[in-house]
């Protein structure tokens, strides 16, 4: 009896410890639990915040076998950027202030042009695994937390841009895959190309290919739409008419440009139908499904943003309205046969505007990629075709009147066309030889001049084509000279 009675104690205080342990496991995952609430539904800019790095203390010895992170299966695994090299391009950071970007984060949305029939040797769309892919959608989506507010940036993708860690002219939507694409560094040479042209630093993206893309619209059951123009496209036709569109009718009416309109225009519907799928997310309340929208998709789809992140900009998007979204498209036109290509190229004046409005910061584009610069200079480059044949016409005639005047229409030429500036050239080196812009309009009227003294020439000489080289005079010049058996 009286062991018994011992007993009865012991069981009483292992029962008070059992409970006091049970406590604090739950007073801990209340902890966890509320700060995560607060995170997703009341501070989301924290789920942007990076943590602070860790300073190796002095007593540490490293673990020659790091334990396995051990990740909750419904998280995709997480795919971190390539860690770049330091380069210039680190420079931004220090000509905004600091305190700008605080409460607004930068994501690119980017679309590449990679699709069963382009991996099919069979198809006439297959690419080798030379040609990479790359990007026909580029937009930048700033989230403005602070001042509860979105602005959607498109990006043509034809734009004419320095492409980072790249020589040469190209357009914009080569840099993905200059990277290398999906494979390579695609998404952060795409990242580091639009953070230099905006001046703005750029540090998250969301890429899909065309499969991925039908496969989201699918997936959150089709959208309703007002098809404003016909779209034919590989066999399929979609015809004008509110209808309900499933992911492969909005990939056509995102694509279709040929026979339709330019890219601008393309853009422009790629931006109005976006609105009408966060609209209508908004309205049947699947936002708060857009985690798992996201986990069904998730091997179509490359980001590096966190599923904590993902929910964040999904209960952002919640208490947003339409109106809280602005949309943008960056300005500029197109200039054909310039640089043996033909390019959207931007007016720098707006881009500055742009950038203020939505950043508050002032930026200083590059005034070579101008399209007030590029017209000058495809006008000098073609005054300077005359000049060569010009050049090679004073050879052929004998020293006269009509020689002299054409040496100085040539000069005249010279004086106001003359300059080039290297494609590598540095930022120094051309701002300091686009200081004094070139004049369009004296450059046209010196060639103007040039070629009617070129013309004068040919006739009182009674030159011909069969007297000059093709090669050293402009393709409309040497139309326009008569043939030798021509009286």
């Amino acid at each position: 009896m009286e062991s018994r009675q011992k007993d009865k104690p012991k069981k009483g205080a292992s029962r008070k410890r059992f409970k006091l342990f049970a406590l604090i496991l739950l007073c801990a995952a209340l902890v966890v639990g509320v700060n995560y609430a607060y995170v997703i539904f009341q501070n989301p800019m924290r789920a942007f915040e990076k943590p602070p790095a860790k300073t190796p203390q002095s007593h540490e010895t490293p673990n020659p076998k790091p334990k396995k992170l051990l990740l909750p299966k419904f998280a995709p695994t997480p795919q971190p950027m390539p860690e770049p090299t330091p380069d210039p391009d680190e420079e931004l950071r220090l000509q905004a202030d600091a305190d700008f970007m605080i409460n607004k984060v930068n994501i690119l949305l980017l679309g590449y042009d990679q699709s069963p029939e382009r991996e099919d040797k069979k198809s006439p769309l297959y690419r080798d695994k030379r040609n990479n892919y790359r990007s026909d959608v580029l937009m930048l989506l700033c989230v403005d937390f602070e001042k509860n507010a979105a602005h959607m940036i498109s990006i043509p993708r034809d734009t004419y841009a320095p492409i980072y860690n790249k020589k040469g002219r190209w357009k914009i939507n080569s840099a993905f895959a200059h990277g290398g694409s999906t494979e390579g560094e695609g998404f952060l040479y795409a990242m580091k190309t639009v953070s230099n042209l905006l001046g703005v630093p750029v540090e998250y993206y969301a890429g899909v290919d065309m499969s991925g893309l039908k496969a989201i619209v699918d997936a959150m059951g089709g959208v309703d739409y007002e098809v404003d123009v016909r779209i034919k496209l590989n066999g399929r036709v979609l015809e004008k008419g509110f209808q309900h569109l499933n992911g492969q009718e909005a990939l056509d009416y995102m694509r279709g440009r040929k026979g339709i309109s330019t890219d601008v225009g393309r853009v422009d519907r790629q931006q109005r139908l976006l609105f009408a799928i966060f609209s209508q997310l908004k309205q049947k309340n699947q936002l708060v499904n857009l985690p798992k929208i996201y986990l069904s998709v998730a091997d179509k789809l490359k980001t590096n943003l966190t599923l904590e992140q993902i929910a964040a900009l999904a209960v952002f998007g919640m208490g947003l309205e339409l109106e809280d979204i602005s949309r943008h498209t960056l300005s500029g036109e197109y200039i054909s046969d310039v640089y043996n290509a033909s390019f959207y190229v931007l007016h720098n004046s707006k881009l500055k505007a742009l950038i203020k409005e939505i950043y508050g910061i002032t930026i200083k584009p590059n005034p070579r990629y101008d399209a007030s610069y590029v017209r000058a200079d495809k006008a000098a480059a073609e005054a300077l075709s005359y000049a060569e044949g010009a050049e090679h016409l004073i050879d052929i005639a004998v020293e006269g009147e009509d020689v002299r005047e054409l040496r100085a229409a040539l000069e005249s030429v010279l004086e106001v066309a003359q300059r080039s500036i290297p494609v590598d050239a540095s930022e120094q080196t051309i701002e300091k030889l686009t200081a004094s812009q070139l004049d369009r309009q004296s450059i046209l009227c010196a060639k103007l001049e040039l070629a009617q003294a070129m013309y004068r020439l040919c006739l009182s000489r009674g030159i011909t084509k069969q007297a000059v080289k093709k090669s050293l005079l402009p393709p409309s010049f040497y139309k326009a000279l008569p043939d030798a058996n021509v009286p």
